[in-house]
């Protein structure tokens, strides 16, 4: 039996028993804004969700709305499916820092 989920443009194939997780992050991605991530149809579900649960964690942090809002957006700039599934494993820091441009980089080094 093929399971599928369901994002903006397109319907993919899911991953089984995660396919109303992943459903609801890719719902709530696209209510925000967030860009559509690019990768295969078993990765972009996939990584929609490791997405959305390092945002999460970020959010969960004790900064404050304007540092989280930057840190928000340079998170976002990923949209590489795979990028997101290799990023679960480590802090959200890992992902941001990665996104960062040349003249974050240089604000974060003083």
């Amino acid at each position: 039996m093929s399971r599928f989920v369901s994002v903006p443009g397109r319907t993919l194939k899911g991953m089984g028993t995660h396919d109303s997780e992943n459903a609801a992050n890719a719902a709530a991605a696209q209510a925000a804004g967030w860009p559509e991530l690019d990768g295969s149809e078993k990765q972009i579900p996939w990584g929609i969700t490791a997405r959305a649960n390092k945002v999460r964690e970020m959010e969960a942090t004790a900064m404050d709305d304007t540092q989280k809002n930057r840190w928000r957006e340079a998170l976002l700039r990923e949209t590489r499916a795979g990028a997101w599934i290799d990023y679960r494993e480590h802090p959200w820091q890992a992902a941001a820092l990665a996104n960062l441009n040349a003249e974050e980089l240089d604000a974060l080094r003083g």
